[in-house]
């Protein structure tokens, strides 16, 4: 008896885990970067006060960014945007610049949409 062999189960959870991998790796590198596109040009042509459904978004979609490259990171088969084996130090850098970051894009959204541009 060969024990060797998988499991159709071990197969599935592999399978399974390696589809949340890419939606994790879509959200950072593709989606999120797209819905704070539309949402930064959403905030900035209201004009409708800091904390409202479009700075909640906002927020919402960083943390899902993170989450996606934290997410792809766990599964042990990261890698960089261009396609190299990523490491802890690249999720490391890549929260320390998107965080502060966002920060800044929503701040000057806010202040384009709520006064400069109001």
């Amino acid at each position: 008896m060969n024990m060797n062999l998988e499991s159709d189960n071990d197969v599935q959870a592999r399978e399974a885990g390696r589809g949340n991998v890419v939606m994790g790796r879509l959200m950072w590198m593709f989606f999120g970067p797209m819905l704070l596109c539309f949402i930064t040009y959403g905030i900035v042509t209201s004009g409708s006060g800091w904390l409202t459904t479009r700075d909640i978004a906002f927020g919402v979609v960083i943390a899902l960014m993170a989450g996606g490259r934290w997410w792809e990171h766990r599964s042990g088969a990261a890698m960089t945007a261009t396609g190299d084996p990523a490491t802890e130090a690249h999720l490391t850098r890549y929260v320390q610049i998107l965080l502060p970051l966002a920060a800044v894009v929503w701040v000057v959204a806010n202040v384009l949409g709520n006064h400069v541009l109001a």
